[in-house]
């Protein structure tokens, strides 16, 4: 009696030379006797044809990207923060671009050819081992104003405001594993149309520090500030805040008690702009907010601004029983700005100066550099965002 093997490549033989009707037979007689399902049978014997020299070898398809378009890949990677495909993808020839023209990086032909070609898939597939994701959670400090809500409008639903200048500010606390005594906060601020962000450290949570630090904030901005969204806490909500708001013709509103997807563009910020940098380690020296404030004024303000790509969500439609939410390409904050209508061309100008200058790698050196700093003067040990991404931001062209 002929094995599966024999009867497949002697039934192959006849199915070659038959026409349409003697394949039909010669089809239906080879699941009868193999009990084959008829699908598989054809690609079975379609398998045999192309591999006549083994046909029990397993085909398997040759690797398109290999180990140079990994190393590229990872590297480039890293150096963007370890952001996911769908941001990283549309971003890649322009990061390229980056690197190259300050020497960073160095590409064979066929490497950047293929790194230009490359899918979102394989983008995941070849990160998937680099990947390690953490989050930790730690209870919030906010303590809710009472006074002057009725005179500061709820602010509830989606973002209706196109035009660059309206955003969110929230507080981040830098207090570790208690909320004694004094620390270190974080005032965050995160655009909604352009997703451009600007930070400012302050000791303690005093009205007068925030409220200078919003000042300070609203300085830095390549654009007017025209309205700010902030949660129901005293330090947002008092008369300071609400006249500088009237005086300067800034709408002010807040957000509902415990709600905090009202704020979800803040809230994701302080995250990604925030703790995956400084961590939950506890700040509570003049020395390391001057230090801090350097870090946001600076290499931290250029390097999430003009090298950390963000999808904006477009819409939200059902489709039975579940929610499909629409995105646009991934953009970095600076290309936003560049495509804004209420930016004026000469701040333009000035952004792509000031871009052309920027190396995002030397970025990531200095910020590293001042991180340290930071870590000796609480007693630390460095966070894992410095080590795991060391040997991307420490390593030198030649190593490409």
């Amino acid at each position: 009696m002929m094995t599966k093997h024999e009867l497949t490549i002697k039934v192959l033989e006849r199915y070659l030379e038959a026409d349409k009707g003697g394949k039909t037979r010669i089809l239906d007689e080879f699941c009868a006797l193999t009990g084959y399902n008829r699908k598989y049978a054809i690609s079975k014997l379609r398998d045999y044809q192309l591999n006549e020299k083994d046909p029990t070898r397993k085909l398997t398809r040759i690797k398109k990207y290999g180990l140079d378009v990994q190393r590229a890949l990872i590297k480039i990677w890293k150096i963007c923060d370890c952001i996911c495909s769908t941001r990283l993808h549309p971003y890649l020839p322009e990061i390229i671009a980056v690197l190259k023209r300050h020497g960073e990086i160095r590409l064979s032909g066929p490497t950047e050819a293929k790194l230009h070609m490359i899918s979102r898939a394989t983008i995941d597939r070849i990160l998937r081992e680099a990947r390690k994701r953490e989050s930790s959670k730690l209870r919030g400090t906010t303590r809710p104003g009472s006074l002057l809500k009725r005179e500061i409008p709820l602010r509830i639903g989606p973002w209706r405001e196109a035009a660059a200048g309206y955003g969110e500010i929230d507080l981040v606390a830098h207090c570790g594993e208690t909320t004694a005594g004094q620390y270190v906060n974080t005032l965050n601020y995160t655009d909604i149309a352009t997703t451009w962000s600007e930070r400012e450290a302050v000791l303690g949570k005093a009205q007068e520090r925030v409220f200078n630090a919003l000042r300070n904030i609203s300085g830095r901005l390549p654009f007017p500030l025209r309205g700010i969204d902030s949660d129901n806490d005293s330090v947002f909500i008092n008369n300071q805040m609400l006249r500088y708001c009237q005086r300067e013709k800034i709408v002010f509103t807040r957000s509902r008690p415990y709600k905090k997807n009202d704020n979800a563009h803040v809230e994701q910020k302080n995250w990604t702009t925030v703790r995956k940098i400084f961590g939950y380690i506890r700040m509570e020296l003049e020395q390391q907010v001057a230090l801090m404030n350097k870090l946001y004024r600076g290499q931290l303000r250029d390097y999430t601004n003009f090298f950390q790509p963000s999808q904006k969500c477009q819409g939200k439609k059902r489709i039975g029983a579940k929610k499909v939410k629409e995105y646009d390409q991934a953009k970095t904050p600076y290309q936003r700005v560049l495509e804004s209508k209420e930016v004026s061309q000469e701040i333009k100008e000035k952004l792509k100066a000031h871009y052309r200058k920027l190396n995002p790698v030397k970025l990531r050196r200095e910020i590293e550099t001042s991180l340290s700093k930071i870590y000796d003067l609480s007693q630390k040990q460095p966070l894992q965002w410095e080590s795991s991404h060391s040997d991307a931001i420490m390593a030198t062209p030649q190593q490409s």
